[in-house]
């Protein structure tokens, strides 16, 4: 399995084309799987696709599109997307078309998913409402514990409902999981239920199963007051270190906490950026 990391925070400095790539507050990953190609999330512009041509990926290829959750920074390349491809099936959480807002740069602004892109391209969108095989090998999950605390950042995300904003509480997230030769890839995307809490579901599911590597950001803040506690991020460590699995991780893990956690982890937590190729088998 080859995954390609289209769109992320950072460019990759010593990847193929690393001077023309770029990167924005998003995420997108292409995955080829035998002969399936898959794309996990479009980041929030079309820049997805100018970084995949560099790359030599060919993005009408892709077979099936999923969307985490019902965020721009995932979702705002659709409308680039269904213009490049005309085939692919997209799938994503029924909920992930709510009414979202973020307050993190002080009054709510809207934060969720162009709805007139979706209309318009609604006969080829898939809404889940639970856990779903999309092929073979290939499977979302929906509806997370919430064993290990939420990161603080949550706080600031909100829902629409009747016309108030309430707490968001992530019943749009969806994480994806890649299966070959009883060997599985789990790509979390923000983590906004909990990396560890989304990766317990992905074991429960797998059952005897092992994971063999974790693919996402950890949604954690560094400043201000919701900023993670050196407490939370000791616990966090900990919970990674039992799983004896590399996680690669960026986006909106945020560079201060990633060297943070990169110190106590070492070989365990490695960075995705712009760019990057990674070949698990």
């Amino acid at each position: 399995m080859k995954v390609s990391v289209l769109v992320e925070n950072s460019v990759c400095r010593n990847c193929l084309n690393s001077e023309t790539l770029e990167g924005e507050h998003g995420l997108s990953v292409h995955i080829e799987l035998n002969n399936t190609k898959i794309l996990f999330d479009t980041g929030q512009t079309d820049m997805f696709s100018r970084n995949a041509e560099k790359m030599g990926i060919d993005l009408s290829e892709v077979d099936y599109l999923i969307i985490s959750h019902g965020h721009y920074d995932h979702g705002g390349g659709l409308k680039e997307f269904f213009r490049l491809n005309k085939k692919a099936e997209v799938y994503m959480h029924r909920k992930a078309l709510g009414e979202y807002y973020s307050a993190s740069k002080g009054n709510p602004r809207y934060i969720g998913i162009d709805k007139e892109v979706i209309n318009e391209n609604i006969d080829r969108i898939s809404l889940i409402d639970d856990d779903a095989v999309i092929t073979e090998g290939v499977q979302v999950l929906s509806g997370f514990p919430k064993d290990f605390p939420l990161p603080k950042g949550n706080k600031l995300l909100f829902e629409k409902q009747n016309g108030e904003l309430v707490n968001d509480k992530f019943e749009h997230e969806i994480l994806l999981v890649i299966s070959e030769n009883d060997k599985n890839i789990v790509f979390t995307a923000c983590s906004h239920s909990g990396v560890i809490n989304m990766v317990n579901r992905a074991e429960e599911y797998l059952s005897h199963s092992k994971i063999e590597a974790v693919l996402g950001g950890f949604h954690l803040s560094s400043k201000g007051k919701n900023a993670e506690s050196p407490k939370y991020l000791d616990d966090l460590v900990r919970a990674i270190e039992k799983f004896d699995v590399p996680f690669y991780t960026g986006h909106c893990t945020g560079e201060e906490n990633f060297i943070n956690l990169k110190n106590k982890l070492g070989e365990n937590l490695k960075s995705m950026n712009s760019g990057e190729v990674i070949d698990f088998f």
